[in-house]
């Protein structure tokens, strides 16, 4: 088997129904298996998937909400595939996409861990990766805007707008593609995280095994960013609370303060700046942030 794509469900209704059909119709050139996690789903989305798609994919029902990273450990378990796919139930392949990533790995053996450009429904470039790990630089990087580090990459840190692989520090974990074998050399996703951050931590123990981790842009996968997330304000409760546990296991006390500090100072110049502008809802939004900060 060459490639198990593994898609966590929660509750994600039609939405999830077009990413299986997507990998399906978008990988007939490739030995693939597809496994859906169920994370307890309470909107029908399970009978439906088993309905329409039947044995075409393997359905696993954990029978509560376990989490991002639990849910992908299950796949990572019962997965055959030299290379596992962490896709999103909001998104949709396009083209080759996953055939394009399979063959950079193939002829790449030094990378650890690949991933496509993402885009919005309407072909927007979104948020594909990061070229900074969470801690000190990324939050003095942020208290600029990311101004600075746009310049270092040509007007984007975080799409590639290249045309060319480009190594990064992590990959959305969007469509996460990973060697098997380097997940079973560093371990699965740690299941501390809930949900955000699981990717990130598991990208940094890919580069500290001495992988690259890199950005092809020739693949290209439409996200609908967060539409299987019920609240922004869920949503952002427990991005901050998963960067507290990321920080502790990667940084010492004074960098993991320092960080805070930075972002702190971030949170004020922009409660001020909007509060100028009466822009309520940037202000309740870096309100919100500053009130989670640990």
């Amino acid at each position: 088997m060459k490639l198990s794509a593994v898609i966590v469900n929660y509750n994600g209704g039609d939405t999830i129904v077009d990413a299986i059909r997507s990998v399906l119709d978008t990988t007939k050139a490739l030995t693939t298996e597809l496994m859906v996690v169920d994370n307890g789903s309470s909107d029908g989305s399970p009978a439906m998937i088993k309905q329409q798609f039947g044995d075409r994919i393997l359905f696993v029902e954990l029978g509560r909400n376990a989490g991002f990273a639990t849910a992908n450990n299950e796949g990572i378990r019962r997965a055959s595939g030299e290379y596992i796919l962490f896709l999103n139930p909001d998104t949709i392949v396009l083209d080759n996409a996953l055939q394009i990533l399979v063959e950079y790995m193939e002829n790449h053996p030094d990378v650890g861990a690949c991933g496509a450009n993402l885009y919005s429904r309407d072909m927007q470039p979104q948020f594909s990766y990061w070229t900074l790990f969470p801690g000190v630089r990324m939050e003095w990087s942020g208290l600029w805007s990311d101004y600075f580090l746009r310049r270092k990459h040509h007007g984007s840190h975080e799409h590639n707008f290249t045309g060319q692989p480009k190594e990064v520090a992590y990959i959305m974990g969007a469509d996460l593609m990973v060697r098997k074998s380097i997940i079973n050399q560093v371990g699965p996703m740690d299941e501390d995280f809930f949900l955000f951050y699981e990717e990130t931590e598991l990208c940094r123990r890919i580069h500290r095994a001495g992988y690259k981790i890199v950005s092809v842009p020739q693949a290209r996968i439409i996200h609908l960013e967060g539409s299987t997330i019920d609240a922004i304000g869920v949503r952002r409760e427990q991005m901050m609370r998963s960067r507290g546990i990321y920080l502790r296991k990667w940084c010492s006390t004074p960098e993991r303060v320092t960080a805070d500090v930075i972002l702190t100072c971030s949170c004020i110049i922009r409660i001020i700046w909007f509060g100028l502008l009466a822009n309520k809802d940037k202000v309740n939004f870096w309100k919100f942030t500053l009130q989670r900060i640990h």
